[in-house]
């Protein structure tokens, strides 16, 4: 019994060296970068882009394309096009090819998805082919897909800032060949949803406004993220750590990449659909709960003390507590008045309000689907498709 506990005792002692190691090597800019962006991890393996028929996608519906980023970067792109348009092309040549005229005429007669995907692997990933081919097909749209920086047959190595350039390169590819801004819709999804909010927070900034913004399991910022991710699903990452004081502070002040999209999402002023999976368990609900939150807050009461103040609790007069009780319950009435809740038959529930002149606010709460899966479900679909007119 001793041997086996202290056997116990050594591998556990082991297992939280290497664990803390690994965390301490976080701290390094270079290991930041390929655990956030996983880039590294080529899938599938081999990958023949100038052949996306290989990944089930019909023959000649694809154009392979580069496009070139402001800084310089060349990217791997594939523009599919909407199944209407293909199947019509399919009648007039056994073997379609597509041309740029194409191209633009597709652009002037459907809708166009920018999709931005989550981190590792490549737009010729399984699942998301299964995105293409469904949205395309169900929804009849276009969909221009990209890889970033560092990832697939594109060029450089990922940063923040990289990836931001990336999304305004793909954005500005569609507008050069015609594209109407009111006929695009940004789609991003995990690590996506980041590149989304800075693209459609720039655009507003020019007054610029697409047809609206999807975020599908999406993060607040990647400090909190890391605080709350489970590896696998399983496995907490830094959660063992909330027990140090300050350490998540310290965290946020060395970390290379921010993707703060909780403090811009309030200020990007075309319509937004947050999707969820309740079953997500890389990315927990909780996220897109606060980004909605984030949203409505500048249409509720303000709060008549700071945040700090709150949480060190220095409401110690009985003056300051029922001034904050009555904000409070201000807020609670204010939420029921804007906040539309719809339950959506074996899907989940929809929660919606409105921002005059911007458009509406949208979280949908899904049943099941994951992280992964759950925009590729039907009724995820629909309900995408109602609220913008796709």
């Amino acid at each position: 019994m001793a041997t086996l506990f202290g056997k116990t005792r050594r591998a556990l002692t082991w297992f939280g060296g290497i664990y803390a190691f690994c965390i301490l090597i976080l701290a390094l800019p270079f290991a930041q970068r390929h655990a956030l962006y996983a880039h590294k991890v080529k899938w599938p393996l081999g990958a023949r882009f100038d052949m996306p028929e290989r990944y089930g996608l019909a023959p000649g519906r694809v154009l392979n394309a580069p496009i070139a980023t402001v800084d310089n970067i060349t990217l791997g792109s594939w523009f599919i096009f909407a199944d209407t348009y293909y199947q019509h092309s399919k009648s007039r040549e056994m073997d379609p090819s597509f041309s740029e005229r194409d191209l633009r005429d597709a652009l002037r007669r459907f809708n166009t998805i920018i999709y931005f995907h989550g981190n590792a692997a490549s737009r010729a990933a399984p699942h998301r082919v299964r995105f293409y081919s469904q949205w395309t097909s169900r929804l009849d749209v276009n969909v221009l897909a990209i890889d970033y920086r560092g990832f697939g047959d594109s060029e450089g190595f990922p940063s923040e800032e990289g990836l931001g350039f990336d999304g305004r390169a793909a954005w500005d590819w569609l507008i050069s060949r015609g594209a109407d801004p009111s006929n695009i819709l940004l789609f991003g999804q995990s690590l996506g949803t980041g590149v989304v909010a800075k693209l459609a927070h720039s655009l507003s900034t020019e007054n610029v406004r697409p047809r609206g913004a999807v975020f599908s399991g999406a993060f607040t910022d990647l400090a909190t993220l890391l605080e709350t991710y489970n590896i696998a699903g399983l496995f907490p990452l830094l959660q063992p750590f909330q027990i140090v004081p300050f350490f998540f502070r310290a965290l946020n002040s060395i970390l290379h990449h921010k993707f703060s999209t909780i403090t811009i999402l309030p200020n990007i002023t075309c319509p937004l659909l947050l999707i969820h999976g309740e079953d997500d368990f890389d990315i927990q609900i909780t996220h897109s709960e606060r980004l909605f939150e984030a949203a409505l807050e500048p249409y509720l009461e303000p709060y008549p003390f700071s945040y700090e103040e709150m949480a060190d609790l220095r409401l110690k007069t009985e003056e300051q507590r029922l001034l904050m009780n009555d904000v409070v319950t201000k807020r609670r009435k204010q939420k029921l008045e804007l906040v539309k809740e719809t339950p959506i038959a074996n899907v989940g529930s929809l929660l919606s309000f409105n921002r005059p002149g911007q458009g509406s606010v949208n979280f949908l709460k899904s049943r099941w689907g994951g992280h992964n899966q759950v925009i590729n479900f039907e009724g995820v679909m629909d309900v995408t498709q109602r609220l913008f007119q796709l």
